[in-house]
């Protein structure tokens, strides 16, 4: 009776994340993983082996739209999945339907999991290695059996294999396992069983050195040898992002953690989740492998996450909430002993209403924006171009489209930064040999220039006429449609699309420029990289007010170094612009106070701006004259 009814929800699940579900390919990692299954390639560590391998067989044998969707409907079938296992594993603790149900759709509606459930990424995969892993688990608390145990065992490893966190639920197990048992020490034969049984499901990463040999289109960290290996299976490429200083820091990420599970389980699950945590220890001590198994989340995380990881995006912690709903099931179950007959569905509503709050913001499946920035950035390249690309919002979909869609085969994508690889010696003329990048690369030749041209930065010889922008249009497709959701990363895309825009009308066409600089912005409000950026070309047409606000803005969102080679620091710009900024206010102060053509006109009208500026040139203040002209141009439009 139990199973039907989990498939049952499961399979109502799985319709709502297909409704929504990206028939494109989507930002962040979600093109490299694709673009790897597609030719069975290795994508950034720890590789993926088990994702890239169930992809491409789902691909095969689901024959539906674009390999992207197709991906998609994979991460919601793993999704759906998950659920319908979490569904089980509480009626087979015990629970009854209305709190097995409710626990079941906490998870299915939570903001993190849904967001991973129609787009293509490897999390909803990993959840239902942890739900399949925690129901043996349980299986082996309850009966004592070593079937189960080793079978967690194998789980957990081959889980591994598709991400990483499993590894750690296997020292979770292992612990729990223990604890519960002393006597399991006394027991060789299961342990033995289950050490190689979780070594044999990390048989897949075998994958990675023998098509590595290969030399397949995508071979993040080429790991044929042991070290390379190595290197790619931990990850060891991504260490110093890592956002934890020092103990301190350990209190805001935990204080993020919790808020985190109270947010995706609508708080009233976080609640639920705590009193089920209490009824489920006073049953026998069994809740120590879901803490134990959010402990090594949070902890691992900590230990190596990036900013972003840890604030901005949760997805990293969706073993936690998959956990924590399931201790919620438990806490409904207390709860409903207290309600009325007639009230005995209530904890339902937590549910329905995050799928009630959810849909908007899930619904991917009119997203193009993501697709939209790349074709046109393809778009806008002469035959035969060099393209060097970097940054996961535009590299990795513009991977999509060369591997999978085979879109611009003559275009010559150039990877910068897979697998820690910079950009091989560079031996081109620019004039007859065009080479673009995507993002400025940060060097400096005297024998070449780089003009920003639409979306991309071009090479050129110094002195040399300067190439004529492509056209864009005002917006991405999507992009001002509010029935289109746009993440994080979705709107730092967006921002990324009016910088450029703006970057290269700066030269041509201030007012443009000044234009989509506001656009940016607005798009990305979040952004200290922008923020930045933006500072640093404000500074160097002496528009040191606008400088200062936008260094500041960028401390304001992140006051450590931003993510960058360089580790710049808006802090220290920020000084910088201050100080000019008071040492001209003082200059500016007198000339108002002394010159009688700059007491007529408005201070914010064009004559004041273009009068101060031929003031300011008289006195060698020539950056400081530029900001006002500049400013005069904005104000005459």
């Amino acid at each position: 009776m139990h199973v039907p009814v989990g498939a049952l929800l499961a399979a109502a699940v799985f319709v709502v994340y297909t409704l929504g579900a990206c028939t494109t390919i989507y930002v962040g990692d979600s093109g490299e993983l694709v673009a790897a299954v597609y030719v069975l390639g290795i994508p950034h560590p720890s590789g993926y082996p088990l994702y890239v391998l169930l992809g491409k067989l789902w691909t095969l044998l689901v024959p539906l739209g674009s390999i992207a969707y197709r991906m998609s409907l994979f991460s919601a079938a793993c999704g759906a999945a998950t659920v319908g296992i979490l569904h089980a594993l509480c009626r087979r603790a015990g629970l009854g339907e209305v709190a097995s149900t409710t626990a079941a759709l906490l998870l299915a509606f939570a903001p993190s999991f849904w967001a991973e459930a129609n787009i293509q990424r490897a999390y909803t995969l990993n959840a239902l290695f942890v739900m399949i892993a925690t129901a043996l688990a349980f299986e082996w608390a309850r009966t004592r059996r070593p079937r189960p145990l080793v079978l967690a065992f194998l789980v957990s490893g081959l889980g591994a294999t598709n991400h990483t966190y499993m590894g750690l639920f296997a020292i979770a197990l292992g612990l729990f396992a223990v604890l519960t048992d002393r006597g399991l020490l006394a027991q060789p034969r299961t342990l033995v069983a289950a050490a190689l049984a979780g070594a044999a499901g990390l048989l897949p990463y075998a994958f990675l050195p023998i098509r590595s040999r290969m030399d397949p289109p995508l071979d993040w960290g080429d790991p044929e040898t042991l070290e390379s290996f190595l290197r790619v299976l931990t990850r060891l490429d991504f260490w110093d992002r890592k956002w934890l200083r020092g103990p301190e820091d350990l209190l805001p990420i935990t204080a993020d953690y919790l808020r985190g599970l109270g947010e995706e389980l609508l708080w009233g699950g976080a609640v639920l989740a705590a009193l089920g945590a209490i009824r489920l220890w006073r049953r026998g001590g069994a809740v120590l492998l879901p803490l134990l198994a959010m402990a090594v989340n949070l902890g691992a995380l900590a230990a190596h996450g990036s900013r972003s990881d840890l604030f901005i995006w949760h997805r990293y912690y969706i073993p936690s909430y998959a956990l924590a709903a399931f201790l919620a099931g438990f806490g409904v179950e207390a709860v409903l002993g207290r309600l009325p007959r007639r009230a005995r569905l209530l904890p339902l509503a937590l549910p329905a209403l995050g799928l009630l709050m959810g849909w908007r913001d899930f619904d991917r499946s009119r997203y193009r924006i993501a697709e939209a920035y790349s074709r046109t950035l393809l778009k806008t390249l002469p035959p035969g171009a060099h393209l060097a690309a970097n940054d996961d919002n535009v590299l990795f979909v513009l991977l999509y489209l060369r591997l999978v869609e085979g879109l611009r085969p003559d275009v010559d994508l150039i990877p910068q930064g897979v697998g820690g690889v910079d950009l091989p010696p560079l031996h081109f003329n620019p004039q007859t040999d065009p080479l673009f990048f995507t993002h400025h690369p940060n060097w400096r030749t005297p024998a070449l220039d780089l003009v920003p041209v639409g979306l991309v930065f071009q090479t050129v010889r110094p002195g040399a006429p300067r190439p004529e922008p492509p056209p864009l249009p005002e917006a991405l497709e999507g992009e001002r449609d509010p029935r289109v959701p746009k993440d994080y990363l979705t709107r730092n895309l967006i921002g990324e699309f009016h910088y450029m825009k703006g970057v290269t009308a700066e030269a041509r066409d201030w007012p443009t420029a000044w234009r989509e600089f506001g656009e940016a912005t607005r798009a990305s409000p979040k952004n200290d990289v922008l923020f930045y950026n933006l500072g640093l070309i404000f500074d160097r047409n002496g528009l040191f007010h606008e400088a200062a606000a936008a260094f500041q803005r960028s401390d304001l969102i992140n006051p450590r170094p931003i993510a960058s080679r360089t580790h710049a620091h808006a802090a220290e710009h920020l000084r910088r612009a201050v100080a000019q900024v008071d040492r001209l206010r003082a200059i500016e102060d007198a000339l108002a106070r002394n010159e009688a053509s700059l007491m007529e006109p408005a201070p914010s009208s064009p004559e004041f701006h273009l009068r101060m500026a031929a003031f300011l040139e008289a006195r060698s203040e020539t950056l400081a004259a530029r900001g006002h002209r500049l400013r005069a141009q904005v104000a005459a439009r």
